[in-house]
């Protein structure tokens, strides 16, 4: 059944992408799943009670001869009936079924995902390197994850047996034992295995996630059926109540993860707007109070509460504080608290008295314990009471009921009220499945059958539940590790259980199974449960090793970077000092040209002087008779003129170095100079000034 299985839901697949575009019709969509089962009957009557059962035997759906007449139509309009009279719209009917099906473009390509999909599941799988033995080919590994996404969460109201032994525990006590048959073939390990697949492929893959989504759509799409005389029409609003168990309330308040949050989450929230109240019995508080405590003194805590602390999803002080007092958290959601007892009211009770309430009590017992069993009877008196003898098949038409995660629970309560004649076998039932109220969200408001999100979060939230950690695995390594007589690994172990990579890598080896655990294998078991605690710490040393080095490198950068804008500002100093001492220069240069000026002045002044010393000694020769002094004059003058000329000490033409030096001070103090003309060697060529730096500065900016 699960290869015909896998190629059909590749048919439902494909004919889901065109789904919600409000003409299609959600039962058409169902016929790829009859067309295996009638294929060996081909040209045969039609014989509905065979039909009917082969389908309940293949699918566990809740299917009747009422039911294959719905669909007989979609299959009389699709050809794969014929009936025996065209003018008639009656049976009998003869299978008339195509010789071959061929698969569309569509499915081709939905087969071809399927397998690439397999194909991961199958490498990610072998990466967990479990204890347990693992499927060989792709193709197993295909048909195990389409079965396990098709019935995740599954359970049939009508068609779950279950039955109740007593078998001694460990201790010798004896103690009953519920057994609950598998709906499908899959294994707790494969069962665990798919959910570990799909959790990572949800976190991981996007592309991927759409697909899985949409094949356990497919599963939602079967609770249309599971009752042919559920309504499919939308609904825009209701005046229904609906009461929520314990472990839906605990949900949404967040302690149990956070998958298991928003998937519950959706659905409630969408219930309020079309009007739908949520509320909340006092028996439920109490339950959530003593289920919260359970796991704060359990030194090794189970099951989804457990797993999101460990994961560190909630904090231990909110779970504490819910724990005290739930109803303020409640309230804060929207979520009314209810305080109602079962003597209040008195007129209620004719229309679900005390010797029925008792009748489900006994119905009830497969739940061990007895303050739960409590609770659950209780749910199903006050939700019947508050209807006052009025039923309907309309789910959103019911004005009370309340929902559960307790697939058993929601069957053997249904079960009862029909045998007691309190409702009708159509009608819903006081306690419903959180999937059933899941489809009737998903193809009856606005979320819209086209929209994911709904199968989205059923698909993490049953993730979640399935891989929580488990109390069997947990304590047959807890038994094992105390057989080696160590109890410094029995303490280890206390603490290794309460992290969540460490069961979680427990889990990963054993897929779930207690089976797996022995004498053999537990120390390894417990040394892969160390494993992540040391690749934290190995993690941690190189990220502080990273971080020392990264530090280092920032210093590096900063003294590089202290380099360089010292470098800038020495370069921009020392360009400001040459544009200064330029400036400087150029100052110096103007005042020894005038100085030079003044001293050129001055010898052409003594030039002149002498030239007049000259002529005053030439005129006698000129005016004078007598011969002598005329000559002697003449000579005289000749002299003196000549060495004035040529720079003779008597009145030279010259200025010495000293001399120009002095006049230059002499001009520098005048004009406040002084200071600037220290910074300068000048020297003194005899005519002008040669002004050059004292100390040259370097542009580049070294040393």
């Amino acid at each position: 059944m699960v290869k015909q299985l896998t190629r059909t839901a590749a048919r439902v697949y494909g004919a889901l992408t065109a789904l919600g575009d409000g003409t299609q019709d959600v039962l058409e969509k169902l016929l790829p799943f009859f067309e295996p089962l009638l294929r060996p009957r081909q040209g045969e009557r039609l014989n509905l009670d065979a039909f009917a059962k082969q389908v309940r035997d293949t699918y566990k759906w809740n299917f009747n001869v009422d039911i294959v007449e719905v669909f007989i139509p979609r299959l009389v309009e699709t050809g794969w009936l014929t009936r025996d009279d065209p003018n008639v719209d009656q049976l009998p009917c003869t299978i008339t079924l195509p010789d071959e099906i061929i698969p569309s473009e569509t499915e081709s390509s939905i087969n071809k995902t399927l397998r690439q999909i397999a194909q991961q599941f199958k490498t990610f799988a072998e990466s967990l390197s479990p204890l347990t033995a693992l499927p060989v080919d792709v193709e197993e590994f295909e048909d195990i994850l389409i079965e396990w996404l098709l019935y995740v969460e599954a359970f049939s109201e009508k068609n779950m047996d279950f039955r109740i032994s007593t078998r001694e525990d460990d201790s010798g006590t004896l103690r009953q034992v519920v057994y609950v048959p598998n709906i499908t073939s899959l294994t707790e390990e494969q069962k665990f295995l798919c959910a570990r697949f799909v959790q990572h492929a949800i976190n991981t893959d996007q592309a991927t996630a759409e697909v899985l989504a949409r094949i356990a759509s497919i599963g939602l799409l079967t609770e249309v059926i599971q009752d042919f005389v559920k309504p499919n029409t939308p609904v825009e609003a209701s005046n229904l109540v609906v009461y929520l168990d314990a472990p839906v309330a605990l949900e949404y308040l967040g302690v149990s993860g956070i998958a298991a949050y928003e998937n519950t989450k959706l659905i409630i929230e969408e219930l309020k707007r079309i009007g739908v109240h949520t509320r909340i019995f006092g028996q439920s508080i109490e339950e959530i109070k003593r289920s919260l405590h359970a796991v704060l003194q359990n030194p090794r805590p189970t099951g989804p509460t457990a797993t999101s602390m460990a994961r560190g999803e909630v904090l231990r002080e909110f779970v504490i504080a819910v724990s005290q007092d739930p109803e303020p958290y409640l309230k804060k959601l929207g979520v009314t608290v209810q305080h109602r007892s079962l003597d209040q009211y008195p007129n209620e009770h004719q229309y679900f008295d005390d010797s029925q309430r008792d009748d489900i009590y006994a119905a009830l017992n497969f739940q061990q314990n007895l303050l739960a069993r409590e609770h659950d009877t209780d749910l199903a008196t006050l939700v019947m009471r508050q209807r006052r003898g009025r039923g309907d098949r309309d789910l959103f038409k019911t004005r009370f009921l309340a929902v559960t995660r307790n697939g058993l629970l929601a069957q053997v309560v249904r079960r009862r009220c029909v045998e007691m004649g309190v409702i009708f076998p159509t009608h819903i039932p006081p306690i419903i499945h959180r999937r059933v109220l899941s489809a009737a969200m998903w193809l009856r408001t606005g979320l819209g059958a086209d929209v994911l999100e709904v199968p989205k979060h059923m698909l993490m939230a049953s993730c979640e539940h399935v891989l929580a950690i488990r109390p069997g695995v947990v304590e047959a390594v807890r038994k094992f590790t105390e057989a080696l007589g160590d109890e410094h690994k029995v303490r280890q172990l206390d603490l290794l259980v309460s992290t969540d990579r460490s069961t979680q890598m427990l889990m990963d080896k054993t897929l779930g199974a207690t089976s797996v655990v022995n004498e053999e294998n537990v120390s390894q078991l417990f040394e892969e449960m160390l494993q992540p605690h040391l690749e934290e710490e190995r993690k941690e040393k190189k990220k502080a090793v990273e971080a020392e080095r990264e530090k280092g490198m920032r210093k590096l950068d900063q003294a590089k970077n202290k380099l360089r804008a010292s470098q800038a500002a020495q370069i921009e100093v020392s360009e400001k000092l040459q544009k200064y001492s330029q400036e400087d220069k150029e100052t110096i240069s103007a005042l020894c040209r005038d100085v030079e000026y003044a001293l050129r002045k001055n010898r052409n002044i003594r030039r002149v002087l002498g030239g007049v010393f000259a002529l005053t000694f030439a005129l006698p020769v000129v005016i004078a008779s007598s011969t002598w002094p005329t000559w002697a004059s003449l000579v005289l003058a000749a002299v003196l003129g000549y060495l004035t000329i040529t720079g003779n000490k008597i009145m030279g033409t010259s200025t010495s170095s000293n001399k120009a030096e002095s006049k230059l001070h002499e001009f520098a103090k005048a004009r406040g100079l002084s200071s600037k003309l220290s910074r300068f060697n000048i020297a003194w060529n005899g005519v002008k000034f040669i002004v050059s730096d004292v100390f040259p500065i370097n542009s580049s900016g070294s040393r």
